[in-house]
């Protein structure tokens, strides 16, 4: 990644920004058909440890950003401010042309505000639409007048800002091509997703392994990362782990899944995997949302999307072992497949590379400097 061309020009620089681990596949589908397009492009930023280094500079790790609930952002806020400190000085000392957010817009928002008071002429680009139909709808005008660009992941989340200056561009899921495992002979195999955050994984996991234990299956653990499958194994010693999404064999051997509420829940859906969706909050959170007003049916993306139940979720503060074992019996003994071209339709898209790359890149410094044609 040269700061130059071989013939002389400047190359796309690019500042990408995650908060957490599961946003970076997004991130990777975003630079691809960007690296594709321009082979000496410049990308610096926030992601974590394990991103590959060959594709991104690191200016600073996301892992010090993993919070969540209301007592987290709180108590983390003057780290948090310290953070978008020491990225907003490097934005504008770095003369990028864009500058690529994904999810997480309560922290973006204030931080690209702020850049643009302080008259940085990068293109903003966010990736993810942020949940206005979910809660907080009144913030549809803040976001159309900070974001240059969005690049919502799902189709009917495409039109929300048809009516503001915002710009639009669906690009998909990265999940889009998933296809159903064809099962094996023998289904024997309980597969626990216990989240990646070190307060969801001791809040959710004990629960999980209880009731996993009332049923006659191998029990593994999917871990995210070094640091959580530590944790996971002072949990649950001598427990089998594998990472992240297990390899095709342990699919096609997989009964049932307990799923930690989050992006893994559409992934078990379109792989066909019988799930039932975990998430064991604090009661602080629990009012916190109930106070927002959250204006959802279902919290699990594949119900969300589907608009109606697929998976039986059990989000409560007071989530309790008989709860969730009678839920796992109940998935068992459900006959209906899962409609997966159902929730195919809402995360694939048919637009191009080219056409995606052409959308971030017109109106940014580098489009007004460049000599391309």
């Amino acid at each position: 990644m040269d700061e130059r061309t071989i013939n002389g020009l400047r190359p796309l620089r690019v500042f990408a920004l995650t908060t957490e681990q599961s946003a970076e596949a997004i991130l990777k589908k975003v630079l691809e058909p960007l690296r594709s397009e321009f082979s000496d492009i410049y990308v610096e930023g926030v992601v974590s440890r394990e991103f590959p280094k060959s594709e991104i500079k690191p200016f600073l790790s996301s892992d010090s950003l993993k919070i969540m609930g209301l007592i987290d952002v709180i108590l983390s806020l003057p780290r948090i401010l310290n953070i978008q400190n020491k990225i907003k000085k490097r934005i504008l000392e770095g003369d990028f042309d864009i500058v690529l957010t994904v999810d997480s817009s309560s922290f973006h928002l204030p931080l690209v505000e702020s850049l643009k008071k302080a008259g940085c002429t990068a293109k903003f680009v966010h990736a993810v639409c942020p949940p206005i139909w979910a809660y907080r709808p009144k913030r549809k005008p803040r976001i159309a007048r900070t974001f240059d660009l969005l690049l919502p992941l799902f189709k009917f989340e495409a039109p929300l800002f048809n009516d503001t200056p915002l710009a639009s561009f669906w690009i998909g899921h990265p999940f889009q091509d998933y296809a159903p495992v064809k099962k094996g002979e023998e289904e024997t195999i309980l597969l626990i997703f216990p989240g990646s955050r070190e307060k969801v994984i001791k809040r959710n996991l004990p629960l999980q392994l209880a009731a996993a234990r009332q049923f006659p299956y191998k029990i593994m653990i999917s871990v995210s990362s070094l640091s959580s499958k530590k944790l996971i194994e002072k949990i649950a010693p001598s427990t089998a782990t594998f990472e992240k999404i297990p390899p095709i064999e342990i699919l096609r051997q997989t009964k049932i899944a307990l799923a930690t509420s989050g992006t893994i829940t559409l992934e078990l859906a379109l792989l066909g995997i019988k799930t039932v969706v975990t998430y064991k909050i604090p009661l602080i959170d629990a009012i916190a949302a109930k106070l927002a007003k959250m204006n959802v049916p279902f919290f699990a993306l594949p119900n969300l999307l589907a608009k109606k139940e697929i998976y039986i979720e059990l989000i409560h503060p007071f989530l309790t072992k008989k709860k969730l074992v009678d839920a796992i019996r109940t998935t068992l003994d459900q006959k209906k497949p899962i409609p997966v071209d159902l929730l195919r339709a809402q995360i694939k898209t048919e637009h191009t590379g080219k056409e995606l790359v052409n959308k971030i890149i017109e109106n940014t410094p580098f489009m007004r400097h460049s000599t391309r044609s």
